[in-house]
């Protein structure tokens, strides 16, 4: 179902992103970038992944109407069965995830504290509920 890579992702996992969403990076110095298109829903997502020296990457999305980005993105799950990639960035007490799916679609969840994750959904409220359930996947 998912695929969980850790650190140095982006340099030696760059194929199964361009795999996922069937485009290549086009490559600069130190960063990739890529666009994501719908053609049904007419929308475009540009993303750029932007890697520092402590293998640690900025991940940026751009879309028509927006520009979400994502600081110290520490790893990435690859779900093919959702096609879609989730960049997460994570501390000890909270975590982050910027979700692009090859449908054109992206979402950011930004400072979940953790314990949200293993809380018993039936006592959140939606939007608590929301962001627990889509970042519950890297608690697997």
């Amino acid at each position: 179902m998912k695929k969980s890579i850790k650190r140095d992702y982006i340099k030696k996992n760059l194929k199964a992103i361009e795999k996922l969403f069937g485009k290549k990076f086009t490559i600069f110095k130190n960063s990739y970038s890529l666009v994501v298109e719908n053609q049904d829903k007419k929308t475009k997502i540009s993303l750029d992944l932007i890697i520092n020296s402590k293998n640690n990457s900025l991940i940026s999305v751009y879309t028509k109407n927006s520009h979400l980005q994502l600081q110290n993105s520490n790893y990435f799950i690859l779900s093919t069965m959702l096609d879609e990639v989730i960049f997460i960035s994570e501390n000890k007490t909270t975590v982050s995830g910027l979700i692009i799916s090859l449908q054109g679609d992206c979402s950011l969840y930004s400072n979940v504290d953790k314990k949200l994750l293993k809380s018993d959904f039936k006592k959140l409220n939606s939007e608590e509920l929301i962001s627990a359930v889509v970042l519950s996947l890297i608690e697997s």
